[in-house]
């Protein structure tokens, strides 16, 4: 071998060592298509895309690819990511959930500047990994600094997460008791365990309790925040979650506000349709006079929930589908008690119509229509009285069971759903009878939902027998607007289908046995 030729050798051995074995290429640039045509994916560069499709706004996404020749795609909005594999000769993409992307209309790929060394773009797994136990100022600077719409959602939810904690006073929950400190005098395995107990039992009932309630609005700071972070980035995400919290803190205008931004910049059709009966909302509107009266006749919203509400005698409620629920004015505001322990909750604005402020009915506006009555009799007034948390040692064996005997009903209601849990609903009833009849309006409900269960007719009778000694017992409501019909219906179809599955598995061929 000539010595020239040996030296070009190992010249270009040289340079073949700088190289990976496999050079593993990204997916062409340009956009790609589902096989319905509901779905593109816009891949601008070597490391950015956007997902369209007909139900949401677009997704932002990153993507890199990996040396398996797989691509990692993360979603930059809800810090989500996915796996791509290439098929067709990386002219097609299947997606997690088998969904594939053909590419329709190749394009010249974008150069991005590359991600700062240290920053959340440079290593998005890490950084979404990190997401949950980030400071507010690593949020806020991946936030503000990098763009990353997940980094201000999360920003949001920990305003929310502060005025959660300054209404409820939980500080005393943010370090552990003497019991679980080793080195503390007080310090037992065994007491510690306890002390968890109890307080998951609490953690529990509190949760229940916080279901439905109305949200905790935050602090004018926090949203004034939430506002600009959206108007800011104009991204559908931050921008819905910025206008909920709004909503929820009386600042109905604002939140119009960034529907609009998140519908327009950030193309989120579902925000365009919620902003849409909100365009004429004014700030007059909004500084109606506090009603005196709960609403008479029949109310219709384009949005909410129910799209018709009928308000009739006595503070009754029609909700459609022969529901009937109670109304009652509470600070201004009109309230009305749903079956799952809750309420719906609108405000009376100009025009004589309803604003809808709870989780449910956001964003709905209810115009008062022609139809029902013109005078309604005034609303009737319940007796009922709270669920008294008077058993510190529920969470202890024998606890609730020794707090019912001595007349404590927490202690019956936490027997009734041990019961419930289990599937004895019939033997959950008599707790849930002894708490109701205690004028415990959640009792009652309880009683009803166990009459859903076991069809036992002697629950109504039960609450009639209470009725017919004071007409103002809570049981009263909860009889007069429970759907007993409906009980039945749902009742006799879930028998009706443990009847097929049970057939169905006797039906099936039994496996051989000695079959491979």
């Amino acid at each position: 071998m000539s010595f020239a030729r040996t030296l070009a050798l190992r010249a270009a051995c040289a340079f073949l060592v700088g190289l990976p074995l496999l050079a593993v290429a990204a997916p062409a640039c340009g956009v790609y298509r589902s096989a319905d045509g509901s779905r593109e994916l816009r891949i601008d560069s070597a490391s950015t895309a956007t997902e369209y499709t007909d139900y949401q706004a677009p997704r932002p996404l990153a993507h890199h690819t990996r040396a398996d020749g797989g691509i990692t795609a993360f979603d930059l909005a809800s810090a989500y990511s996915e796996t791509w594999t290439p098929e067709s000769g990386d002219r097609a993409l299947r997606t997690e959930m088998g969904e594939v992307y053909t590419l329709a209309e190749p394009a010249r790929c974008a150069s991005p500047p590359p991600a700062p060394a240290g920053s959340c773009r440079a290593d998005l797994a890490a950084c979404f990994d990190a997401r949950l136990d980030a400071d507010e100022a690593t949020l806020t600077r991946w936030c503000e600094q990098e763009g990353l719409a997940f980094a201000c959602v999360a920003l949001i939810e920990g305003f929310q997460d502060t005025a959660d904690g300054q209404a409820g006073d939980d500080t005393a929950s943010e370090s552990p008791p003497p019991e679980c400190i080793e080195g503390d005098p007080a310090y037992s395995a065994t007491a510690c365990e306890e002390k968890a107990k109890q307080a998951l039992t609490r953690a529990f009932a509190d949760a229940f309790k916080g279901m439905y309630a109305d949200d905790v609005p935050l602090s004018a700071a926090h949203l004034d925040r939430s506002l600009a972070l959206c108007q800011r980035g104009g991204s559908a995400k931050v921008c819905g979650e910025a206008a909920e919290k709004l909503w929820s803190g009386g600042r109905y205008l604002d939140a119009r506000s960034a529907l609009s931004v998140a519908c327009e910049r950030g193309q989120d059709k579902e925000a365009c349709g919620k902003a849409t009966p909100l365009a004429a909302l004014t700030a007059a509107d909004l500084i109606a006079a506090v009603p005196v009266a709960l609403p008479c006749g029949d109310y219709a919203a384009e949005s909410g929930l129910m799209s018709e509400l009928g308000f009739g005698d006595a503070g009754r409620v029609e909700g459609g589908f022969g529901n009937v629920m109670r109304a009652r004015l509470e600070n201004g505001l009109i309230r009305i008690r749903h079956d799952k322990g809750g309420d719906f909750v609108f405000k009376v604005i100009g025009g004589d119509r309803l604003l809808g402020l709870d989780s449910w009915n956001r964003y709905s506006v209810y115009r008062r229509g022609e139809g029902g009555a013109d005078r309604c009799a005034p609303p009737r007034q319940f007796v009922e009285h709270p669920l008294v948390e008077d058993c510190p040692t529920i969470s202890q064996p024998g606890g609730a069971d020794a707090c019912c005997k001595a007349g404590k009903l927490q202690g019956c209601n936490a027997l009734g759903h041990v019961q419930a849990l289990a599937g004895n609903w019939a033997a959950a009833q008599p707790h849930y009878l002894r708490i109701c009849a205690a004028g415990v309006r959640v009792g009652c409900e309880n009683l009803t939902r166990a009459h859903a269960e076991t069809g036992d007719e002697s629950v109504i009778e039960s609450m009639r027998g209470l009725c017919a000694k004071d007409e103002r017992h809570v049981a009263c409501d909860v009889l007069e607007t429970s759907n007993w019909e409906q009980m039945g219906v749902g009742r006799a179809l879930q028998d009706a289908l443990r009847e097929l599955e049970q057939e169905a598995g006797e039906d099936a061929p039994e496996e051989d046995e000695a079959a491979p």
